[in-house]
């Protein structure tokens, strides 16, 4: 049960809407399964402890405390799920640029800052 103060927006800093279009371009590629020694932390929760690591400006550490999850895993968590976003997202959103004047007009954007 969600807490009725929980705001997903103030806690990951993205709509419920955006995160389930996210989770949908990364859910495959985060996704783990059930083993005999443990059972799998959800790509949901993956998603969410990252989103989380990136809005909050939170340590690792205090993120294993919160989710009750040992702070290796929280990094190994984070990097492959960080690694799926640039995947999901690169070549549309975040693409680097082509050309050398690509460049020189990053260069000049921030320079004037």
């Amino acid at each position: 049960m969600i807490n009725a103060n929980f705001t997903p927006f103030r806690y990951v800093r993205m709509t419920p809407e955006r995160f389930e279009h996210l989770l949908s371009l990364v859910g495959l590629r985060i996704t783990k399964i059930n083993t005999r020694m443990r059972e799998d932390i959800s790509a949901a929760e993956r998603l969410t402890l990252t989103l989380r690591y990136l809005a909050s400006g939170d340590d690792q550490q205090s993120l294993s405390f919160s989710y009750r999850i040992g702070r290796t895993t929280v990094s190994h968590i984070i990097k492959e799920t960080l690694y799926a976003i640039w995947l999901a997202l690169k070549d549309k959103y975040v693409g680097p640029p082509k050309f050398a004047s690509d460049w020189k007009y990053i260069t000049k954007a921030f320079e004037s800052i």
